[in-house]
């Protein structure tokens, strides 16, 4: 099993996630579902799910209940309002004093033009580094030479790149764009990429793994094996394929020396877990 860089929980009925409505995902996806799917729950990263930004603390009390009962939860990528600077200070300084805590998400995919490139969020993403936590980018592909202009504006933080930047799988259109765009950030030391969410950046009908072969070489050819790290990006993953395969699918493009840093150790490293 592997070191699951990228999972999310949910639970509905305890937390609120206004972009849930009306989609197949709008239900419960807890520990003990993910454990039924696969038999045993893999050692996992658990990532925020963009519930009400008012509800982050409960989301991350309901994670660590959850991980009470499952140890192989070994830590969580929290919300916080980074575009906020100096306002989210105190946020981040609990966080940094919890070690359930291993970094922060917040998510660029949906705002605009300029968002994380603002002086409040480079002084958000400043003050993660400087509390020991990461900083997880989910960006759409056309927003990757920002997260390149905050990356590296911002060395002293590990950035953790979702998804490989959401290339236009479906399409094909705009693809040399993303590789060009993706060499920026994978030429900054402290940028890492996840190997994660790709089947929903396709046709979720018709997609093959030969489809998604070519983007997972180019981001290990880019980063290279000791700074990519795998995630299933359950249960959004099951929109369009399920964790077997998903899993499947990297574990093929990857050479046998490649696979227990992109499997599992990368995740240990990146998120200061030990095994």
């Amino acid at each position: 099993m592997p070191v699951d860089a990228h999972v999310h929980f949910w639970n509905p009925q305890t937390l609120h996630y206004a972009w849930l409505a009306g989609t197949p995902l709008d239900r419960p996806y807890r520990p003990v579902d993910l454990a039924a799917e696969l038999g045993e729950l893999p050692d996992l990263v658990m990532v925020q799910a963009d519930c009400a930004p008012h509800q982050a603390r409960a989301e991350v009390e309901w994670m660590r209940a959850a991980a009470d009962a499952y140890p192989r939860i070994r830590g969580m990528v929290a919300y916080a309002p980074l575009e906020t600077g100096p306002a989210a200070a105190g946020l981040i300084e609990e966080y940094a004093a919890d070690p359930f805590v291993v970094g922060v998400r917040r998510s660029i995919q949906d705002q605009k033009p300029g968002f994380a490139v603002t002086g409040h969020f480079r002084y958000g993403v400043r003050a993660l580094g400087a509390a020991g936590l990461t900083f997880d980018a989910c960006v759409r592909h056309h927003q990757l030479p920002e997260l390149a202009v905050l990356a590296r504006d911002c060395p002293g933080t590990t950035i953790v790149l979702d998804h490989l930047g959401k290339p236009p799988v479906a399409t094909g259109e705009g693809r040399d764009a993303w590789r060009a765009a993706l060499a920026e950030l994978a030429a900054l030391p402290h940028v890492r990429c996840k190997l994660s969410g790709l089947v929903t950046e396709a046709s979720y009908d018709t997609w093959t793994p030969d489809q998604l072969y070519p983007y997972l070489d180019t981001a290990l050819e880019l980063f290279g094996a000791d700074r990519c790290l795998f995630g299933s990006d359950w249960p959004v993953v099951t929109l369009a394929s399920d964790y077997r395969h998903w899993y499947g699918t990297v574990r093929n493009v990857l050479a046998p020396a490649e696979r227990h840093a992109v499997l599992s150790g990368n995740a240990l490293t990146v998120y200061g877990l030990s095994r």
